[in-house]
């Protein structure tokens, strides 16, 4: 039963919401016209998607799952599955609480992280944590390698595609989400009468028309101009004509701009992502949480190209914070009119990122702001250090139990404490061994997953002393003391 309020569509004047009913005729609102339709002629259409969980629940770790992330950790690669991923991190509970804090206080004093460290130090692996914990809060992720060829920060347009290709969406209260970015304008369209009125998507002319140009099609994956018209607004620029030929066609007059790809345009694309985060907040999610990692790849541009990247990455930090009244406004060589001055009105989306450690941020005397543009404060700084030995040693202690209470029966001998606590103490003698610089995490992490690896891998049984000097040559190797093809 159609009802005033209920969201329509119509064959002939596309989405619409119904104003009020008159017998078989109602009065209903196109696109800011008005017209009396016959009620059959209506489809009802969803006013909106379950809300979101503003914290999913933490599910309890199976066999499979923890079998799955210890192949991951013995591969050298994160964990996919958050739960393991926050439980297997070395000081992983404590991680988390901080980024949940920076997250929660994110409207007031926005959410920007830094993470710096030497090759090896972990920044990858937080990135991935900081991923999973904003997902299980309910934000939606945007991650993404910075990359010369594929994402370069001097070319915007080609990092807000990557973004946009990289989007993650947390669980709704009915267990459904989003895949990608073409489910979202999807949700966008069902709820179009709610946010179409919002202040930043009603200036941008670039989403703001593009999904009202949309409305006038069909949402169907397998037409492959709607399609094309989809990825235009995902960022894939060469494809204005497919959304514009498209929407022509099917009766849309409004003007649909172009998307710049050369000089300086990273203004409009950290605008799109403004954009964005405001929409995703009106539907119900907490916000969107940008994660870019390998920052540094910047050092090594040419002048023009490296003023262009800190431009964009100006405009992006300052969108993760509050204003500042000390910054000029950011360069761009196209026209903002009518757009507002976002970069002066933030915090908006959280902004996390991985930046290994070189000439500009070896000197601790320098000002925070001096390192980066992405920085605005020396407390948003995460500079990595290896865990303890200590720490490391108990953290090796509780993997090998977990893993003696999930791999099954061949790696039993794991279910004795004291050969845990004597395989712990043989890897933390030789971690300590290493200078902090050059402990690469991934190695030892991966030493701790090696006595189960053994034990799966073996006919025999392996006896505790066996196993013991096993680890130890091992963890000799790992550390340099000793070559692999030394006797």
């Amino acid at each position: 039963m159609i009802k005033p309020g209920d969201q329509v569509e119509h064959e002939e004047f596309g989405i619409g919401q119904v104003l009020a009913l008159l017998g078989e005729t109602a009065t209903v609102e196109f696109f800011g016209e008005t017209f009396d339709v016959e009620v059959g002629e209506l489809l009802p259409r969803p006013n909106g998607s379950s809300p979101v969980i503003n914290s999913a629940p933490v599910r309890e770790g199976t066999d499979l799952a923890f079998r799955q992330s210890f192949e991951a950790v013995n591969l050298g690669v994160v964990p996919s599955n958050p739960d393991q991923l926050i439980k297997l991190t070395i000081g992983g509970d404590q991680i988390s609480a901080n980024v949940r804090s920076i997250l929660d206080d994110a409207p007031r004093s926005g959410a920007s992280r830094i993470f710096m460290g030497y090759y090896g130090s972990g920044k990858s692996h937080h990135l991935r944590l900081v991923r999973a914990i904003a997902l299980r809060e309910g934000w939606v992720t945007a991650s993404i390698e910075l990359d010369p060829k594929a994402a370069d920060p001097a070319k915007p347009f080609s990092v807000y595609q990557e973004l946009i290709t990289g989007l993650e969406f947390p669980m709704r209260s009915d267990g459904s989400r989003n895949e990608d970015f073409f489910d979202l304008i999807k949700e966008i369209r069902d709820k179009w009468m709610d946010v179409r009125s919002l202040k930043y998507l009603k200036a941008s002319q670039w989403f703001g028309n593009g999904i009202e140009a949309l409305q006038f099609l069909a949402h169907r994956r397998d037409d492959p101009e709607y399609v094309s018209a989809v990825n235009w607004l995902a960022g894939q620029v060469k494809l204005i004509s497919a959304i514009r030929k498209v929407t022509w066609r099917e009766g849309y007059r409004g003007k649909i701009p172009t998307m710049p790809q050369t000089k300086d345009t990273g203004l409009i694309y950290a605008f799109h992502l403004v954009v964005l985060h405001e929409v995703l907040k009106a539907l119900g999610y907490r916000g969107l949480a940008l994660i870019i990692d390998e920052a540094e790849h910047v050092r090594t541009y040419s002048i023009n190209r490296y003023l262009r990247a800190n431009n964009f990455f100006d405009v992006l930090a300052r969108c993760a914070h509050p204003p500042r009244k000390d910054l000029q406004d950011p360069n761009c060589d196209y026209d903002m009119t009518g757009v507002p001055p976002f970069w002066r009105e933030g915090p908006h989306f959280g902004l996390f990122v991985g930046l290994t450690e070189g000439e500009d941020t070896q000197d601790l005397k320098r000002k925070a702001g001096e390192m980066s543009v992405l920085i605005h404060s020396p407390d948003e700084v995460v500079h990595l250090a290896p865990p303890s030995a200590a720490d490391y040693e108990a953290w090796a202690i509780r993997f090998l139990t977990e893993a003696s209470s999930h791999l099954g029966p061949k790696v039993d001998l794991l279910s004795d404490p004291d050969l845990c606590a004597q395989i712990a103490a043989v890897l933390r003698e030789r971690f300590e061994q290493i200078p902090d610089t050059e402990k690469l995490l991934r190695n030892w992490t991966k030493m701790a997953g090696l006595p189960a690896a053994v034990l799966l891998s073996q006919s025999a049984a392996v006896g505790h002393n066996e196993l013991l000097a096993i680890i130890d040559d091992a963890a000799k190797q790992i550390s340099g003391e000793v070559m692999p093809w030394d006797e």
